[in-house]
């Protein structure tokens, strides 16, 4: 009987060692699971940043309809309540429009109406796959007679 070739019988020994299987299991395993935490925590980020900019929206309507003391600048007061939520410099003036005696969808009467619009800013390194997101938020309050 004829012995196999010497680099049958290697081939035949490195199939059947188990050695580092694991290992190369987790390489794997990783390649797609790390990239599917990320996105999950930067889906995460930017409904904060949606609900954030939606309380700040509906506490200036509030603070310009009721004519507050604090609300002498309503895009600063906007930026200072987004900024104790959100990474600071999220909100520029520039995104926050205020449009007094207004009407808001179906509500009567005059309203207060705020719009803040931000552009979402990455935080974990991966490509955006959604390309530039901004965030808009919008809010409706009705002036004090």
């Amino acid at each position: 009987m004829n012995a196999p070739p010497k680099h049958l019988t290697r081939l035949s020994r490195l199939l059947r060692d188990r050695k580092g299987a694991a290992a190369l299991e987790f390489a794997m395993v990783s390649a797609a699971f790390f990239p599917l935490c990320l996105a999950l925590f930067e889906l995460g980020l930017v409904l904060w940043t949606r609900n954030s900019l939606q309380s700040a929206a509906e506490m200036t309507a509030r603070c310009v309809a009721i004519s507050s003391p604090n609300c002498t600048s309503p895009s600063q007061y906007a930026i200072s309540l987004t900024n104790g939520w959100v990474s600071s410099g999220a909100l520029a003036s520039s995104g926050v429009v205020v449009q007094t005696g207004t009407s808001c969808s179906t509500a009567p009467g005059t309203m207060v109406k705020v719009t803040l619009s931000s552009p979402f800013m990455s935080n974990t390194g991966l490509p955006d796959p959604l390309g530039n997101i901004t965030i808009t938020a919008s809010a409706c309050y009705p002036t004090s007679p």
